[in-house]
């Protein structure tokens, strides 16, 4: 069981990895943003009007993708705690099934001497329909 409680830390360090990573990733991709905004915004007198309208679209496009990011690291963090919920269930299950298995052993090892009580009831009893059967068949009739 030790070594089933050392799984979620080691998924949450991961997680906590990947969403500083994360972090950084959006942060720097943030500030490149700024940075093309500022040099663009200096810039506009030379670069013809379409040009600014579209890199302001793709950096508005590029800001939104970004700001999604945290929420798929939310999304995988819940489906690994639903895969980790779902192995504690099954470990219960394999529990419970070799605790019933236990069960069933010690059953089976109580029936064992009831089995040999009756197949030796049934051997004497048919040894005593034998005897009363032949002793009957020699004794003369009563009249």
């Amino acid at each position: 069981m030790a070594h089933d409680d050392k799984a979620p830390r080691s998924g949450l360090l991961q997680g906590g990895l990947l969403q500083s990573a994360l972090d950084e990733f959006l942060s720097r991709a943030r500030a490149v943003a700024d940075v093309v905004g500022s040099i663009g915004s200096e810039a506009v007198g030379v670069v013809p009007d379409i040009v600014p309208d579209t890199i302001s679209r793709m950096l508005l496009s590029l800001q939104q993708l970004v700001d999604q990011v945290p929420q798929l690291t939310s999304e995988v963090e819940v489906l690994l705690e639903g895969v980790h919920a779902k192995r504690l269930t099954l470990q219960a299950l394999q529990a419970e099934l070799a605790a019933f298995d236990s069960q069933l052993e010690l059953l089976e090892k109580s029936l064992a001497p009831l089995q040999t009580w009756t197949g030796q009831w049934a051997r004497l009893r048919g040894s005593l329909s034998e005897t009363l059967g032949s002793v009957q068949s020699s004794e003369p009739p009563e009249a």
